[in-house]
């Protein structure tokens, strides 16, 4: 199906190979007017699944039935993505940790600065699409006061209301701006793609029912639940990590001390590390769904403190 969107390349710099790097916007008007929704995806390279969920829902949505309009970046890193890497290639940081940015910083803060300057500032409600990245597969979404009710709309059933943001997100400009923004982390992994691709859509056109810039009802789960405590679970060692919870898991309650996964010399067999819940319950948000390598320090599994839960 033909895009009826309107597509912009938006400058950032020029790279030392004479290749313009740019910030790709499509824009989609309503029929009538609105508030105007900001999508973006890929600010980490190897989160490729978010790309999908935005085209997706370009596709989908009838700007007959529209008000207002859908402002994308279906690609926020490109070198990122070209890499399969969650930094940027050129001067290896986290475009994620920073914003702002500024026109004469390093690289990414060059992107961070043209993002809020030239994508943001023309918003009314930010959603910013990630996923849990090559290996970890996951599911949550966080949760704001100023954006509270557009959180829980997207639809997934864990949300987190961290006592305070990563520094240097892309939650910065739209906070500088006094507009509603959310994270949703959805999938990775590969094992589920589809699933999660057809649950970011949904939570998009929740958000746009939310907003009344489309007819209709919201489309809940029966129960979403909020906590305010979750641990991020890095491996001391590198080698294999063998799961002993599955991805049918994901989302489930554990109990303190359970066994998670196993790091593995691929050298002597040897098991360097056992990891395990760190809380009496425990409910699982991230996990790899698989065995597979790991690195010291990365992203193991996240597990959320039960005792922090309350409805949402």
């Amino acid at each position: 199906m033909t895009l009826r969107t309107e597509y912009e390349q938006v400058p950032v710099a020029t790279l030392a190979s004479g290749r313009e790097l740019f910030i790709p916007l499509h824009r989609l008007r309503g029929s009538r007017p609105g508030p105007t929704l900001g999508v973006s995806a890929v600010v980490h390279g190897d989160e490729p699944l978010t790309n999908e969920v935005v085209r997706q829902v370009l596709i989908r949505v009838d700007p007959a039935q529209l008000r207002g309009t859908i402002l994308a970046v279906p690609i926020v890193n490109s070198l990122a993505f070209e890499a399969l890497t969650r930094h940027t290639p050129i001067d290896q940081l986290d475009l994620n940790r920073n914003f702002p940015g500024g026109p004469g910083g390093w690289l990414s803060e060059q992107i961070a600065h043209v993002l809020g300057t030239r994508f943001v500032s023309q918003l009314d409600v930010h959603v910013d699409l990630h996923t849990g990245g090559i290996f970890p597969t996951v599911d949550y979404v966080y949760v704001w006061e100023r954006s509270r009710e557009l959180s829980v709309a997207f639809g997934s059933r864990y949300l987190f209301s961290p006592s305070q943001p990563y520094p240097g997100t892309f939650s910065i400009p739209a906070a500088h701006k006094g507009i509603p923004f959310f994270t949703a982390e959805l999938g990775g992994g590969s094992f589920l793609d589809a699933h999660y691709i057809e649950h970011g859509v949904r939570g998009i056109f929740n958000v746009m029912r939310q907003l009344k810039m489309l007819d209709g009802d919201v489309v809940r789960p029966p129960q979403q639940t909020i906590v305010t405590e979750m641990a991020v679970i890095r491996p001391r060692f590198g080698g294999v990590l063998y799961p002993e919870i599955t991805l049918d898991r994901l989302g489930a309650e554990v109990p303190g001390g359970t066994l998670l996964g196993r790091v593995v010399s691929p050298y002597t067999f040897d098991t360097l590390e056992e990891i395990r819940s760190p809380f009496e319950r425990g409910i699982m948000i991230l996990l790899r769904g698989g065995i597979m390598r790991v690195n010291p320090g990365d992203y193991g599994y996240m597990v959320a403190n039960a005792a922090t839960a309350r409805p949402a």
